[in-house]
C-alpha cells in the first residue's frame, strides 16, 4: 500500500482525500457481481447514474436540468412497462430496465438537494453485459473495497455555529464518560470524518450517548447549519426499535428528536404503494411512496424527522431508502453487518448519509475481519482493502502485537482528526458502576454423567476437524446434563446442575434476583419446570430466540418491576437471543449454566445486568462439572481456560473471541491428554485450573466457590 503504514501511505491518502463514496445499483449475482454503477457527484452526496451510461451519455445527463430528466425518466417508465429493453437517449442506445428508472429518479432527488446543480463526475466503464441482468435480486451496490481500493469516503470540514456544548432538548443527567462521548463525536462531525465508531463496552450507556449527539445535531440543522439537512436514519435489530423509541422518549424534551418515521410492522404498511406486492430487490421497482419526505427536503426541513427501521427492511427496500440525503445514519449492534458480502452490508453502504455512527460492544465478534467490514461502512478506505488487511492482521495464530497496532490505529487520534473510533472498558470509564465478582462453582459428575462423557469422548481421537467438532458439541453438551429428556433423577444427573441450584437456594434466601442463562432449549424448558416446582413460583418467564419481539419487552418490563424490592425472581434467557440489547439491573445475579464458546457473547450477557442503573454489587456464576479422573482434562475446565485467555487478550487488544480451528485443536488436545489417576479431590482440581490459568491459588469460599475477579 506504499509509504510507512500507518503514519502516512493508506492513512495520509484516507485523510487528505476528497473524494466522495462511490455508489452503484447492481443485480446481486451469487452474493457478489457489480452492475450498475453509481458514483457520487461532486457536491453532494450521490450521483445515481448507472454505468451503462457511457461517458458521453452521463455529459449530457449531467448538464440535464431537472425538467428534461423527469421527461426521460417517463419515457424509459413507459418503454420498460412495453416490455422493451433497449431505449434511445440522446441518440444512444441503451439497455433499460427498472433499475434505470430508479436511477433517474434518484439523480432527480439529488438535483433537488442542491438546487439543480448539474455537473456528474462518473467512472469510465460503460459495458454492462445484458446477461448479467436475468433473474437475480436487484440491489444497490457499493464499490468493493475486497481487492482493490475502489472509493474512499469523503473527509471534508463541517462548520457549524454552534459550540460543542450540551443539546437543548436533553433532559437527563450524563455521566462524565458519556459527556467526553458526545464532545469526541461532534468534534469528530466538525473535522470532516465520514463516520465514527462506538465500541464502548456494553453498558455504558452508547445509546444516551448518540441521542444525545443526534439532539445537537438536529439543533445544528434547525440552525441552518451542516451541509445536508435530512432526516436522522436508525437501523437496528428489530428487538431494540421500541428501546430505541423509549430511550429517546426518555432522554429528551419534547418533541424528541423529532417526528418519528416508523418503518417496521404497520408503520411500513402505510408507505407502501397502492397495489405493489413483494420486496424491491425482486425488480428494482420502489414500493414505498417518501413524496411528503422528498417535499420536506426540498423544503429544507426533513430535519425534523427521524427514521427507525430493521437491517431487513433496509435490505428489502434500499432503492426507495437509498433516494434519501440521511444527514445522519446510526446502525445499531453494527456487528450485524460484519459479513461484506451479504445483501445487508451492500444496502447498508450504499444508503446516502452524510455521517455515520456505528454502535458495538463487541467491534471483533468472530475474527479480526469483522472490525474491517465494519469500518468499511463508516469510513470506506480507511483500513484498505480486505485482502491486504487479512494478509496482515488474520495471521494463523494471533499477533498481539499486531492487534495493539490495530487497536492503535483506530482508537487513536490522527490531528486535527479526533479518534476514529472510541473503545473504553467498565473499569475504566465507569468507575461509579458497583462491584462486579466472578464465581467459580466446581462439582464433580455423577456417576451417569461421568458415564455419557467417556462414552462422548472415545470418539475424539477420530476424525478431522468437522468430525472433532460435532464431538466437543457432544462433550459439551454431555457436560451441562446427560439426557434432558429422563425423567427420574433429572437433577441428580448434572454437577452443573446441581451447583446451580445451589447458587439460586442462596440467591432465594437473600431475596435476590438472578439471570439464568442456558442454550439448549430442551433445558430452559426443563429447567423452568424444576425451579417452578423447587421454589413454589407462580411462573418463571423465559426469552428465546422464539419470543416475539413485543412479548420480549413485556418480560422485561414485568422483571424490572421487583427493581429495589426484597423479592425473589428468576429469568432464564437463551444466551445469543437475549445476549443484547435488555437491560435486566433488577437482577444482581447472573448464573451461566451453560456456556457459549464466546466470551465476548458471555461478557454481553452479564452486561444486561452490570450496567449504568444498576445499584447493587453484581456476582457472576459458573458452575464446572469436572469429570472425577481427567481433571483439568475436564470440557469444562479446558474451556475455562481458554475463555479467560480470551478474556484478557481482549482487554488489552482486539483480540478475536470466536472459535478458530486453532481453538478446537487446544481443546482437543487438553481433553485428551488431562487424564488424572492420583489425587481427584476437588480442591485438588481447582488448584491445577488456577496453575494453568497462571493465577495464585484461591481459597474456596464458605459455599465452596472460587471468586477470580
Amino acid at each position: 500500500m506504499g509509504g510507512k503504514w500507518p503514519e502516512t501511505g493508506l492513512f495520509s491518502r484516507f485523510f487528505d482525500r476528497t473524494l466522495p463514496r462511490n455508489i452503484q445499483l447492481s443485480q446481486q449475482l451469487n452474493g457478489f457481481s457489480g452492475g450498475h454503477e453509481l458514483d457520487f457527484g461532486p457536491d453532494s452526496g450521490v450521483t445515481w447514474l448507472p454505468e451503462i451510461f457511457g461517458p458521453a451519455l452521463k455529459e449530457q445527463i449531467g448538464e440535464a436540468s431537472i425538467e428534461d430528466l423527469q421527461t426521460i425518466r417517463g419515457q424509459v417508465e413507459q418503454a420498460v412497462n412495453a416490455g422493451e429493453t433497449n431505449f434511445q437517449i440522446g441518440g444512444t442506445e441503451v439497455p433499460i430496465d427498472r433499475s434505470v428508472v430508479a436511477a433517474l429518479d434518484a439523480e432527480i432527488e439529488r438535483r433537488r438537494v442542491l438546487g439543480d446543480k448539474p455537473g456528474y463526475r462518473g467512472a469510465d466503464d460503460d459495458s454492462l453485459q445484458s446477461g448479467e441482468r436475468s433473474g437475480a435480486p436487484q440491489v444497490l451496490l457499493p464499490g468493493e473495497n475486497f481487492e482493490n481500493l475502489e472509493f474512499f469516503a469523503d473527509n471534508r470540514p463541517r462548520f457549524a455555529e454552534r459550540v460543542d456544548d450540551l443539546p437543548k432538548a436533553l433532559r437527563s443527567s450524563l455521566h462524565q464518560h458519556q459527556v467526553e462521548s458526545l464532545s469526541w463525536a461532534q468534534t469528530a462531525w466538525r473535522s470532516g470524518l465520514p463516520g465514527i465508531l462506538n465500541a464502548d463496552e456494553q453498558g455504558l450507556g452508547k445509546t444516551v450517548q448518540t441521542i444525545a449527539f443526534l439532539a445537537w445535531l438536529k439543533e445544528c440543522l434547525s440552525e441552518g447549519d451542516g451541509p445536508v439537512q435530512g432526516p436522522v436514519f436508525i437501523v437496528a435489530p428489530t428487538s431494540l426499535l421500541e428501546t430505541w423509541e423509549d430511550e429517546v422518549a426518555r432522554h429528551l424534551e419534547d418533541p424528541g428528536l423529532g417526528t418519528l418515521v416508523r418503518l417496521y410492522g404497520s408503520g411500513l404498511s402505510a408507505f407502501r404503494r397502492t397495489g405493489t406486492a413483494g420486496r424491491e430487490t425482486e425488480d428494482a421497482v420502489s414500493r414505498l411512496d417518501f413524496t411528503l419526505f422528498h417535499e420536506a427536503i426540498a423544503e429544507k426541513r426533513a430535519h425534523r424527522l427521524w427514521f427507525l427501521t430493521t437491517y431487513q427492511t433496509l435490505t428489502n427496500y434500499q432503492h426507495s431508502l437509498g433516494k434519501i440525503p440521511f444527514a445522519a445514519i446510526v446502525f445499531d449492534e453494527i456487528q450485524a453487518l460484519k459479513n461484506p458480502g451479504t445483501m445487508a452490508a451492500k444496502a447498508a453502504k450504499a444508503m446516502n448519509g452524510d455521517f455515520r455512527i456505528g454502535l458495538t460492544g463487541t467491534p471483533v465478534e468472530n475474527t479480526v475481519s469483522d472490525l474491517w467490514a465494519i469500518m468499511d461502512q463508516l469510513a470506506p478506505g480507511y483500513l484498505g482493502t480486505l485482502k491486504d488487511f487479512r494478509t496482515k492482521f488474520e495471521t494463523a495464530e494471533p499477533d498481539t502485537k499486531l492487534l495493539a497496532r490495530l487497536h492503535e490505529m483506530v482508537f487513536t487520534a490522527r490531528i486535527p482528526h479526533p479518534p476514529i473510533g472510541l473503545r473504553r472498558l467498565k473499569e475504566q470509564a465507569a468507575k461509579h458502576l458497583p462491584e462486579k465478582a466472578r464465581f467459580l462453582h466446581p462439582g464433580q459428575m455423577p456417576s451417569v454423567q461421568a458415564e455419557a462423557y467417556e462414552s462422548a469422548r472415545s470418539a475424539l481421537a477420530d476424525g478431522g476437524l468437522g468430525g472433532t467438532l460435532r464431538v466437543l458439541h457432544r462433550i459439551r453438551g454431555v457436560s451441562l446434563h446427560p439426557d434432558p429428556s429422563m425423567t427420574e433423577g433429572f437433577e441428580d444427573a448434572s454437577a452443573r446442575l446441581q451447583a446451580g441450584l445451589g447458587i439460586l437456594d442462596r440467591i432465594r434466601d437473600a431475596g435476590e434476583r438472578a439471570l439464568v442463562f442456558i442454550e439448549d432449549r430442551r433445558m430452559q424448558h426443563r429447567f423452568i419446570a424444576l425451579a417452578r416446582a423447587r421454589y413454589e413460583v407462580e411462573r418463571i418467564d423465559l426469552i428465546n430466540g422464539s419470543t416475539p419481539i413485543r412479548q420480549r419487552q413485556v418480560i422485561v418490563d414485568r422483571f424490572q418491576k421487583s427493581l429495589g424490592s426484597a423479592s425473589f425472581n428468576i429469568l432464564v434467557l437463551g444466551p445469543r437471543a437475549a445476549g443484547t440489547g435488555l437491560t435486566l439491573t433488577a437482577a444482581t445475579h447472573v448464573l451461566h449454566l451453560s456456556r457459549w464458546w464466546n466470551p465476548a457473547v458471555e461478557e454481553q450477557c452479564n452486561d444486561r445486568v452490570h450496567r449504568i442503573g444498576q445499584q447493587n454489587a453484581v456476582a457472576v456464576h459458573v458452575p464446572l462439572a469436572i469429570h472425577p479422573r481427567y481433571g483439568l482434562g475436564s470440557f469444562d475446565c479446558q474451556l475455562q481456560l481458554l475463555m479467560e485467555k480470551k478474556r484478557r487478550l481482549a482487554s488489552e487488544t482486539l483480540f478475536p473471541a470466536g472459535e478458530s480451528s486453532s481453538d478446537i485443536g487446544s481443546l482437543r488436545k487438553g481433553l485428551l491428554e488431562g487424564q488424572q489417576d492420583t489425587d481427584n479431590s476437588l480442591d485438588t482440581m481447582m488448584k491445577t485450573l488456577f496453575a494453568a490459568m497462571g493465577i495464585e491459588t484461591l481459597s474456596a469460599e464458605p459455599d465452596g466457590s472460587y471468586r477470580i475477579g
